[in-house]
């Protein structure tokens, strides 16, 4: 378990998932507490039963492009405001962008028109 949890976080997502069940209150407590199961234990990395999941899921971290879109995820769009506030954000740029081109197009002269 060691392997999966650093933080209160990960705690938490294995309380949401029903994984583990708090009775200590505190996510910290929980995670100090697994964090210290293993200590003084030798652990053959590729024998243990969670091996191969360990292994795939880090290296699936090491990925840039998975650690940027955590990142964003985790920082910047962690409430459902804050996604809508972005989506709203780049409609206005689009229809900012199509009112420029619009206008541009409506100031040049046609082939029709002369001087």
């Amino acid at each position: 378990m060691d392997e999966f949890v650093n933080t209160e976080k990960d705690v938490e997502f294995l309380l949401k998932d029903g994984i583990v069940k708090n009775m200590l209150g505190d996510y910290n407590e929980v995670c100090t507490l697994i964090n210290n199961l293993g200590k003084g234990i030798a652990v053959y990395r590729e024998s243990f039963y969670f091996a191969i999941l360990s292994e795939r899921l880090n290296s699936y971290c090491r990925k840039p492009w998975n650690k940027w879109k955590a990142n964003l995820r985790q920082h910047y769009f962690n409430t459902p405001w804050a996604t809508i506030s972005f989506i709203a954000a780049v409609l206005l740029l689009i229809l900012t962008c199509i009112q420029a081109v619009c206008s541009i197009i409506s100031v040049m002269p046609s082939k029709d028109q002369k001087y």
